[in-house]
């Protein structure tokens, strides 16, 4: 993870997942005939605003957890309420239940309450028209929040929507919700990512623990985490800028070695990184050669040139317009002598 994200509070996203946890709080210890007292006021209202998919499956749950033994009720609420502690989890401090398309009997009955809380519920017209809120308003609000970041936090070479832009990214669940449903409407599990990174052929429904080193995982909300630095060094030049072969060194100021691995397998950072690189490397040193010999500045001697050039990179990346383009050139420039020679053929061939 290169960059967290800035928690945002809202009260009223808050209160639909507060609702659900609320009222699994009141069935632990309840055995006795339902009522509409066992939904907390406001919840009332929208369960009855979703009567099918809310009201008659919250009835249906109790009616069968009532009959089971206390130590029985009491394991399944405190998973519930773990599986929303998602920091703890990141921690690799808590597995939280998997519960998938295979669940049956009670479990699949509460699986389809949460994917459908976040499914039709959350950004219903009867949670929006009772809360005058979207989950577009919640992306504007967050959008400002982290206004500075424009760059995907996870990979850092996506490009993101902005509160500006009429079309808005879809929020990951952080840990899926078709695996760990009990998490799907907890904002704490809601990242807004770049499409690739949320895609199928990235991170898709990836059970992130499963595959996760150690079961730890970086945080997107940790206000502590101070990002990832990423060397790249030249393993085979090439001819042929495509062709060349990476080294990508990624530390961490506080020792996250194990997040950074699972964060690297989750999201295939190497080979996208890699890819993304060798599309680009040949323009971004082209624009470095034009930049060292531009007559505008032949009146500079070649150390000096160097040092502006540098001193761009450093705004560049400093203002978070790009990741990977200063150490990936940074990388060229003192590995590469095949490509390199390559490229500026091209230039002396010019007519």
């Amino acid at each position: 993870m290169i960059k967290n994200y800035k928690y945002l509070e809202t009260a009223i996203q808050l209160r639909l997942h507060k609702f659900v946890l609320d009222f699994f709080n009141r069935i632990e210890s309840e055995t006795g005939i339902f009522d509409d007292s066992f939904f907390s006021p406001d919840f009332l209202v929208i369960a009855n605003r979703h009567p099918r998919i809310l009201k008659k499956r919250c009835i249906g749950i109790y009616n069968v957890i009532k009959t089971w033994n206390q130590t029985d009720r009491t394991n399944l609420c405190i998973r519930i309420r773990e599986s929303n502690n998602i920091e703890n989890i990141c921690k690799g401090n808590y597995n939280p239940l998997v519960i998938d398309s295979h669940a049956k009997g009670i479990y699949l009955q509460i699986r389809n309450l949460f994917l459908d809380l976040y499914n039709q519920v959350l950004n219903g017209n009867g949670f929006n028209e009772t809360y005058k809120t979207t989950l577009r308003t919640h992306f504007d609000d967050f959008s400002k929040l982290n206004n500075e970041i424009t760059l995907c936090p996870i990979c850092g070479i996506g490009e993101l929507k902005k509160h500006t832009d009429d079309i808005r990214d879809q929020y990951d669940h952080y840990l899926p919700k078709a695996l760990y449903p009990f998490s799907s409407i907890n904002f704490k599990n809601l990242v807004p990512i770049c499409r690739e990174c949320n895609s199928l052929d990235v991170k898709g429904e990836t059970d992130i623990i499963r595959v996760s080193t150690n079961n730890k995982l970086f945080f997107v909300y940790d206000v502590n985490h101070k990002g990832i630095n990423v060397e790249f060094r030249i393993l085979n030049d090439n001819t042929n800028p495509n062709n060349i072969i990476w080294e990508i060194i990624y530390t961490n100021p506080d020792g996250n070695y194990d997040e950074i691995e699972s964060w690297k397998t989750i999201y295939k950072i190497e080979s996208r990184y890699v890819g993304f690189i060798n599309a680009r490397i040949e323009k971004w040193y082209s624009h470095y050669w034009e930049f060292m010999y531009s007559g505008r500045i032949s009146r500079l001697d070649e150390a000096t040139k160097k040092e502006c050039y540098q001193a761009f990179l450093e705004i560049d990346e400093k203002k978070e317009l790009s990741f990977i383009r200063k150490p990936a050139l940074e990388g060229f420039l003192t590995g590469s002598t095949l490509s390199q020679a390559a490229i500026e053929a091209k230039y002396y061939s010019l007519p």
